[in-house]
């Protein structure tokens, strides 16, 4: 027990860092290529990004540095002058063995203090595997590797982009939108059309600047294929929405909150099936302004967690937690999280776990 939860805990306190794609000055014409399924005897793979240099003086390519040395870039030498384009050409040796792969590529940019990502991606197999294995997910003429897709962290104020495959598996051309209540959501299709048997990239974005939201967030989209809704067709994009520290200055960071728990868990005794449970937290504001808890997601839906969402500097507040005999119905171990996004640059997330065996 305590091994799953050493590992959970540690788990959820990674933090995903995130890199700052300079917006117009410089655009690729993508970002991410996934060369989808393959062998392992089909050999080397390549793929050629282009960019463009939008901004008004002629910019360098420095260097492409790869996260693997199995990924060997090659780009454009001479100075890129405004309007002008540069590629960056990326080889996958695919002699790493049959396995799921994403490199990321840093391509560092006179002029520009942070690098642009480029990533790719695919799966290797070791035999070679039906549409069906690779691709289970059927919406009408479609096949999609999923329909749970994932974007990990965002920061507030930012925007994520990532894909997924799709094929046109039928014998007619298909035309796809996309629909969402989300404000934050935004997917599109590339291309727009499929013709039978050619297959595109759903490409989705999750833009925080749209609309305010906080910590772990769910988004749904309706798949449209020739103008016909499917209430089976819908996508869902899901992504852990953080505070954005990128813009503020050392004064900013010695002013700002900081959250501190008397205790991270707790274990309760071993608790009949059926049976509440209630335990308590004390947070405490240890900085010099308000301490803001923007959102509490919650491991089980019917957990309750009740606290005061802005605690003054200095300030201790109580955190009731309560998990209703709803929730204690399995007999076993069980690990109840409950996840507080703060305004705090030290601690953006503070996760609580309450622990232990539920008897028969």
């Amino acid at each position: 027990m305590m091994r799953l939860l050493v590992f959970l805990f540690s788990s959820l306190l990674i933090q995903v860092s995130a890199f700052a794609q300079q917006e117009g000055a410089v655009t690729f014409d993508k970002t991410v290529h996934d060369f989808g399924d393959f062998g392992i005897n089909d050999g080397p793979k390549t793929h050629t990004f282009t960019l463009t240099n939008n901004s008004a003086k002629a910019i360098v390519i420095q260097t492409v540095i790869s996260s693997c040395g199995c990924t060997v870039p090659e780009w454009t030498k001479e100075p890129l002058q405004p309007a002008a384009k540069g590629t960056i050409t990326v080889t996958y040796s695919n002699d790493q063995g049959p396995y799921p792969f994403d490199k990321m590529m840093s391509v560092y940019i006179s002029g520009f203090p942070e690098p642009f990502i480029l990533r790719i991606r695919g799966v290797v197999h070791q035999k070679k595997f039906t549409l069906e294995d690779t691709h289970p997910v059927v919406m009408g003429p479609l096949r999609l590797r999923n329909r749970e897709l994932e974007l990990g962290q965002i920061r507030q104020g930012m925007v994520k982009t990532d894909s997924v495959q799709v094929i046109n598996t039928g014998k007619l051309p298909v035309f796809l939108k996309f629909e969402s209540p989300d404000k934050n959501l935004q997917v599109s299709a590339m291309p727009s059309r499929l013709n039978p048997a050619e297959s595109g990239m759903i490409v989705y974005s999750i833009d925080t600047r749209k609309q305010e939201d906080w910590g772990n967030v769910l988004y749904t989209c309706q798949v449209v294929i020739n103008d016909r809704r499917d209430p089976l067709h819908v996508l869902t994009v899901k992504g852990s929405i953080k505070m954005n520290t990128s813009g503020m200055t050392r004064a900013d960071k010695e002013m700002a909150p900081i959250p501190q728990m008397d205790k991270s868990a707790v274990e309760f005794p071993l608790t009949p099936a059926g049976s509440e449970i209630k335990t308590n937290f004390s947070l405490s504001n240890k900085g010099k302004s308000p301490l803001v808890i923007h959102k509490i997601d919650l491991s089980h839906a019917g957990i309750k967690a009740t606290m005061d969402r802005q605690i003054a500097p200095g300030a201790t507040v109580p955190v009731s937690i309560l998990i209703p005999g709803t929730e204690t119905g399995t007999p076993g171990e069980v690990i109840y999280t409950i996840s507080l996004t703060t305004n705090a640059p030290s601690r953006p997330t503070v996760n609580l776990l309450v622990y232990g065996k539920i008897k028969p």
